[in-house]
């Protein structure tokens, strides 16, 4: 996948190698310390998510309606940093292109939504694309069939990986690599792109979730097979390698993106020309799931809303409309 290959694998993880993956300080160990990171702080995450998770598994009235929606945004808005603005709704892009109906991650700290109804989850925002860090089309049980049933068709892989491609190809300025803070950047060349991330500071992150995954009999007894296959023929359709998921997080498996190391695998947060899909059986998938959309948002430099263009556009449309007089003072 991915433009090269798409594995399956049965570990419950991805084995990292010696070398440092994507610049970042020590790389990634080959094994976990003693005793875990940060002295199992990261498993713990895992283990409270995953109650969460179970919680909404146990509510089957999560099949219908925005019930499961606004349960999950409850979720991330616990552990998610205080910065990631949680809701449910459509990102927008300058030209006025709208898509997406589930989840949206925004920077709150520094952008409003388009409605500002705050912490109503119940009603749908619009979120302007330059403020998004993240997408996530939520399901409470994902098929994976070859053929889906007639009345499933909305909970299919190939269609939640369509509507996840919708809103990657919304139009948004790219951040240039060299940028560190908005309208302060390096010279030209000062950063080189790591193999396996992208070439721009604010790409496109968009997951898959769900709390069950349905599959053809024959592949009970390997899951990610059956993701996999699936993935592959959206891939084939002529989805862009950058339009498909970052992460398909199902019952027990986990899609991610990674690179081949030293002969280990390196995960990346995110899906580039020269990442493989790695697809995994046995997983606690929702909360690996966490831990890799906290590690994009934390990558992610998003640019700015144009501002300057807006402002200028009232002020000429108010010249024009009621023949404002300019005054200047000197």
């Amino acid at each position: 996948m991915a433009g090269k290959r798409a594995k399956t694998t049965t570990r419950p993880g991805i084995a990292a190698s010696k070398r440092g993956g994507g610049g970042a300080p020590g790389g990634l160990a080959e094994a976990p310390p003693r005793g875990g990171f940060y002295d199992g702080w990261s498993e713990e995450i895992v283990e409270h998510l995953e109650d969460e998770f179970r919680k909404l598994r146990a509510l089957a009235t999560l099949e219908l309606g925005p019930e499961l929606e606004i349960a999950m945004c409850h979720a991330l808005r616990k552990f998610l940093p205080e910065r990631a603005g949680v809701c449910r709704g459509w990102v927008v892009d300058v030209t006025g292109d709208k898509q997406g109906e589930d989840i949206i991650i925004y920077d709150a700290a520094r952008f409003p939504t388009l409605r500002g109804l705050g912490g109503d989850l119940a009603i749908r925002e619009r979120v302007p694309a330059e403020a998004v860090l993240a997408y996530i089309e939520v399901k409470h049980t994902l098929y994976a069939q070859a053929k889906v049933p007639a009345k499933s068709q909305g909970q299919s892989v190939v269609k939640a990986c369509r509507q996840v491609a919708a809103v990657k190809r919304l139009t948004r300025a790219p951040v240039p690599l060299k940028m560190i803070a908005p309208r302060i950047s390096l010279e030209d060349g000062a950063i080189q792109r790591d193999r396996g991330f992208p070439a721009i500071r604010n790409p496109w992150y968009a997951a898959i979730w769900a709390l069950n995954l349905r599959v053809d009999k024959a592949l009970e007894g390997n899951p990610a097979e059956a993701v996999k296959r699936r993935v592959a023929a959206v891939r084939r359709a002529g989805t862009r390698v950058e339009h498909l998921p970052d992460v398909i997080a199902a019952g027990p498996v986990l899609m991610t993106p990674a690179i081949a190391a030293a002969g280990a695998l390196e995960p990346r947060p995110f899906t580039t020309p020269d990442t493989e899909l790695i697809f995994m059986n046995g997983m606690k998938a929702l909360g690996a799931a966490m831990e890799h959309l906290t590690w994009a948002i934390d990558d992610i430099l998003l640019g700015e809303i144009p501002w300057r263009r807006m402002l200028a556009h009232q002020l000429q449309r108010a010249e024009d409309e009621a023949g404002s007089v300019r005054l200047t003072i000197t």
